[in-house]
């Protein structure tokens, strides 16, 4: 009887043992730390730096190589794009404005009068090679009875500058601008003309040449 007492004790003794190791194996493999080691053992393979927060990892991941790549050629494309841009824009800064003033006058005549006073010699070499040219009035008709009509003559060459009369109609004053107008190669001397159809006082209040050139 007694011996069955004692191996009854033994027995559960062992039990106890066994329990208890189970319950610290337990402890060991489900504890937060334990699943902290793990994933760091998981991730050790691959070069990603970890950050330690208190108990919890913050893991920064970077990209690929195939996404440093795409940011490379991005960044090359990007580079070139500037590149052309810088020599889109040297190329249009190249271009220069210059403008030549002629001067002021009147009139009440109704066919076209010489203005001695807007008389300028101008030689288109002077200005590099030209791209555009206008020529530029400033009209005042005060009475806005009929019209005011200037243009650029050539007095070297006898003949009005092509495409250069301007027209003043029914206001009271006003800038306007001729479209692109040719001025003849070399030295030649140039005047504005100026007229009002109905015969009233009109003025020339300004007159100039925009050149540009390159």
């Amino acid at each position: 009887m007694q011996d069955n007492s004692y191996t009854h004790l033994i027995l559960i003794f062992l039990l106890t043992i066994i329990a208890a190791n189970l319950f610290i194996l337990d402890l060991k493999v489900f504890s937060p730390n334990s699943a902290i080691l793990i994933s760091q053992v998981a991730i050790s393979a691959t070069p990603v730096p970890t950050i330690t927060a208190g108990q919890k990892d913050v893991t920064y991941s970077f990209c690929p190589e195939s996404c440093l790549s795409l940011i490379e050629n991005a960044t090359r494309s990007a580079n070139q794009n500037q590149k052309f841009y810088n020599q889109v824009s040297t190329t249009t800064n190249a271009s220069r404005e210059s403008y030549i003033p002629l001067g002021t006058g009147s009139t009440d005549k109704s066919s076209f009068t010489d203005l001695t006073s807007t008389e300028t010699v101008i030689d288109p070499a002077n200005y590099g090679t030209v791209k555009e040219a206008y020529f530029i009035a400033s009209l005042k008709n005060p009475t806005r009875n009929g019209s005011v009509e200037a243009q650029l003559y050539n007095i070297t060459d006898k003949h009005p500058v092509w495409g250069s009369t301007v027209i003043l109609n029914g206001a009271e004053s006003q800038t306007i601008s001729s479209g692109k107008i040719t001025l003849d190669t070399g030295s030649k001397l140039y005047r504005v003309q100026l007229k009002s159809t109905l015969n009233y006082t009109v003025t020339l209040d300004n007159s100039k040449i925009r050149i540009i050139s390159e």
